[in-house]
């Protein structure tokens, strides 16, 4: 690999200096923005476009409005006319619009993924890897990034960390949306509806009106309506990723002169229907070790739902070889019943729940931008407050029978003040600073409730009727970070042609942690216990005492600090409260940039970044209830070209990234146990090539492709726990005492049979005297990192016709392609989405100025593609899938 880095290195800089020689001379680079705060909108463009040139696109990627081929940065960005010619209304479509970025999604969870870095841990206990930002305002949850696209003014994706400008948790790079600002000087407005395939009926709708030359309002608002796309064959009425969302959004901008200006946005989220379910909607089987009929990773593919509960007295395995011991229901002969058949094995958009799932989800929210520009300099203040709240349900047993539900229950309040200092004037210095706050106050209360069961299986004649399979499962944490961070950036501009970058970021995050579960609240049963066969969706809200004190403690046997129990009977446990920690890193950047030509650019950079630590819920050891920042070191040399008038765009970045502190599930041994936690586990290493290119080859004529070549590994990640079964016993009645380092992991006439094709061992520590029992682990040092195709791309063509009767006709074509990825550090085959090519067609029809039409199939190849893997309970592997065809109608009208 390293060679093949070298070499693509050395390619990419001898085509970065071959086209600035051969092709740029006398080519005018294009205009620079000035860098006021105050005398243009940062979405303004000051760059006119003639016929046959490509559009000069501005983005704020160092915190300034510039012309995005004068940033030494990473940097793709769609305006609102290129979202509305490919129909882009929510992240999801995202995907080969930018080299490299992959979008996963799991129920109203966002998980996108670039340069080796993906969005895992979506709960409260952690932060996002990829930064999400709206107008500036930083959103914590992933359920946040997908919002509806209303009235957008741009959205910007940031490739790499981000760590100097924008701060935490942009680990991976950032997604910004920034929204069109009132206009002071006509009234605008706007609406399209459009119609499609799953009964989809979306309207928009934008008026702008000025109340005077210093004061506009804009007002946009939208209504999106379909019927799900993944069918459900049992109950019609509860087919998955429907859609039933309201939004509306009011702006008022105020600039009674040159100096000064202040924009106020509010908006509102309102979401129902069924949802997406959970984080994973559909089974897609697990692995059996057919001789011995359990469950052993990457064995025998076993397609059936092997879900607690679920069984159907069906006999579905027997024994060729003992489990175990080898006696009693584990002797050879004996037979098993696993799971029931899983329900149209392969089609991820074709289920046979039994439970109609539902999705509640509001998010309402506020920002307030001021600015004042000096001679010198500028001061700006971005304040943002959000209070986001989101319920959905899920069917547990992900099939027709009735055994559980459960419920997550999500809450964000969040609030940041950010205060900027930004130079003006013409000077070789620019600079930015600034000060950062940020408090966020976290719920996610989840609920497992157990039913009566009902077994439904293609294996039964009719329904079975068995007892409730045990008890339910309730958690309810509380997180709280308050955040404050310093920043500064400045750029010198040593010569005409060369500009030295220097910037730095201190952030110091300081966390609190809670959670309760429901044994306060709970009856109690005959032997004095809190009866869990009662925890339902009804379960009152635990009071407030339950979750205890910080560092102190009231259990018998002793739990740790912070833990308490109930005062009558020690032993039971209520709940905790840790004590604050604090996760402190300075972060930054470096970076030289040096115009070849005015038209050719070339730059180096050297960036780190971090992702905050945070807690795993119950966990009384100090060493595993706490988990450190993810860190990462990254290096980038690019280029930005034009060619040819103005006609030709080509920009290529290589990068290596090193990730270390990974944030990635391992089984770690607690007392007599072993316990999975999230856990600083890994190291890695991503080096990529990335290409954007758009060439303007007629006036008519647009061409245009993305390319992303990325090598992502695991450097190091060792003793890690499998997702289910390590290790299997069978009995063998010529084997010996297996011993490892002293330590007896197998009885004579038994032996340990571990996953093929992984290096797996003892954990140091397990099986001795005085320690827990034995434990394994597993070395993924190797493997491939999840969700990073090692290529990937996209390839898209337009051209416009002009009618004769006025207006204009566009057919464009939009091919994305991708080598496949892994969904789990495992690299098990059951994991891995394989290569694929999908294909979007777009038919625009400018009708005049105001009114156009579009003709859409996106999906037109109707390309099966997995985009969320995640092992469930009972070791089934989950999965979810992006949408199939769809097609529809769009018209618009604008008055501006």
């Amino acid at each position: 690999m390293k060679t093949w880095s070298r070499k693509t290195l050395v390619t990419q800089l001898a085509l970065a200096f071959g086209a600035a020689y051969g092709l740029g001379g006398g080519v005018a680079f294009a205009q620079a923005l000035p860098a006021t705060a105050v005398a243009q909108d940062a979405s303004a463009q000051d760059v006119s476009t003639a016929k046959g040139e490509l559009q000069s696109v501005v983005v704020t990627a160092q915190r300034r409005p510039e012309n995005k081929q004068s940033v030494p940065i990473s940097v793709s960005a769609l305006t609102a006319e290129q979202l509305g010619d490919r129909n882009i209304t929510d992240l999801s479509q995202m995907e080969g619009m930018s080299p490299g970025f992959t979008f996963g999604r799991s129920g109203t969870d966002a998980r996108p993924a670039m340069r080796g870095v993906r969005t895992e841990n979506v709960a409260v206990n952690g932060d996002t890897t990829i930064g999400y930002f709206v107008d500036g305002i930083y959103k914590s949850r992933a359920q946040q990034a997908l919002a509806s696209f209303v009235d957008i003014e741009r959205v910007e994706i940031q490739r790499g960390p981000q760590g100097t400008l924008y701060g935490r948790n942009t680990f991976g790079g950032n997604v910004s949306v920034i929204t069109a600002a009132p206009v002071l000087d006509k009234f605008q407005a706007a609406g399209s509806v459009q119609l499609g395939s799953f009964s989809k009926l979306r309207l928009e709708g934008m008026l702008n009106f000025p109340i005077n030359d210093m004061l506009a309002v804009r007002v946009a608002v939208s209504s999106d309506k379909a019927d799900g796309f993944v069918k459900n064959d049992f109950n019609p009425a509860a087919d998955l990723f429907d859609q039933d969302l309201k939004y509306g959004r009011v702006a008022v901008k105020f600039k009674p002169n040159d100096r000064f200006q202040a924009t106020l946005r509010v908006d509102s989220t309102d979401q129902g229907g069924n949802g997406g379910s959970a984080f994973g909607y559909k089974q897609a089987g697990t692995y059996l070790d057919k001789a011995t009929c359990q469950q052993l990773f990457n064995a025998s593919l076993y397609v059936f739902n092997v879900r607690p509960g679920n069984r159907d007295g069906i006999n579905d395995c027997t024994r060729s070889s003992g489990a175990a011991a080898g006696t009693g229901t584990n002797a050879t002969g004996s037979s098993v019943d696993l799971g029931v058949p899983l329900y149209k094995a392969g089609n991820p958009y074709r289920v046979d729940t039994d439970y109609q799932s539902f999705l509640k989800l509001k998010d309402k929210s506020a920002s307030f931008d001021m600015a004042y520009r000096f001679d010198a300099f500028s001061l700006k203040s971005i304040t943002g407050y959000a209070d986001f709240e989101t319920e959905r349900t899920s069917d547990s047993d992900m099939s027709a029978s009735t055994i559980a539900i459960d419920y997550q229950k999500t809450t964000a309040k969040t609030f940041s003040q950010e205060v900027q200092i930004l130079s003006e004037g013409t000077g070789p210095l620019r600079y930015v600073a600034g000060y950062y706050y940020f408090k966020d106050k976290l719920r996610g209360t989840f609920i497992s409730q157990q039913l009566p069961r009902t077994i439904r299986s293609a294996s039964l004649a009719a329904p079975l009727t068995l007892p409730q399979n045990g008890a339910g499962f309730y958690d309810d944490p509380f997180a709280v970070t308050e955040s404050n961070a310093l920043y500064a950036q400045f750029a010198y501009q040593a010569t005409d042609q060369m500009t030295i970058t220097v910037g730095a970021r201190r952030t110091v995050d300081k966390k609190d942690f809670r959670f309760a579960n429901a044994n306060s609240v709970l009856p109690r049963n005959a032997s004095g216990q809190p009866d869990a066969t009662q925890i339902s969706f009804a379960t009152p809200a635990v009071p407030s005492s339950a979750y205890g004190a910080a560092g102190v403690s009231n259990c018998v046997p002793a739990r740790g600090p912070g833990f308490y129990c109930d005062p009558a009977d020690p032993s039971i446990l209520l709940g905790a409260t840790y004590s604050q920690k604090e996760f402190a890193k300075s972060t930054g950047r470096i970076a030289l940039d040096y115009k070849l030509a005015k038209n050719n650019l070339l730059y180096a950079s050297y960036s780190t970044g971090f992702r905050s630590g945070g807690f795993n819920s119950g966990q009384a050891l100090e060493s595993v209830r706490t988990f450190q920042p993810e860190e990462v070191n990254a290096i980038e040399i690019g280029s930005k070209n034009r060619f040819l008038g103005n006609s030709l765009q080509l920009n290529l970045a290589a990068f290596s990234n090193s990730y270390t502190n990974l944030q990635e599930q391992r089984q770690v041994p607690v007392g007599a146990t072993t316990i999975s936690t999230i856990f600083n586990a890994a190291k890695a290493k991503a080096n990529g090539v990335e290409a954007e290119l758009e060439w303007m080859a007629t006036d008519d004529l647009l061409i245009g492709g993305t390319l992303s070549l990325l090598d992502a590994k695991y450097t190091s990640f060792p003793d890690a726990a499998l997702p289910f079964g390590t290790s299997i016993l069978v009995t063998d009645a010529s084997a010996a005492a297996t011993i490892v380092n002293g330590v007896t992991i197998a009885p004579a006439g038994q032996r340990r049979v571990f996953a093929p094709g992984y290096s797996c061992g003892l954990l140091n520590g397990t099986g001795g005297v005085g320690q827990p029992s034995a434990a394994f682990g597993c070395d993924l040092s190797g493997k491939r990192v999840p969700y990073s195709p090692r290529f990937q791309g996209s390839l898209y063509a337009s051209y416009d016709y002009l009618l004769s009767m006025g207006g204009k006709l566009t057919p464009m074509i939009v091919v994305s392609f991708s080598d496949g990825f892994y969904g789990q550090p495992t690299n098990a085959s059951i994991e891995k989405q394989g290569a694929y090519i999908k294909a979007d067609l777009k038919l625009n029809w400018k009708i005049n100025n105001s009114w156009s039409a579009q003709f859409f199939v996106d999906n037109a190849t109707d390309k099966t593609t997995l985009n969320r893997f995640v092992w469930g309970g009972g070791g089934a592997l989950q999965v979810s899938a992006a949408p199939p065809r769809t097609y529809g109608l769009r018209v618009s009208y604008k008055s501006f």
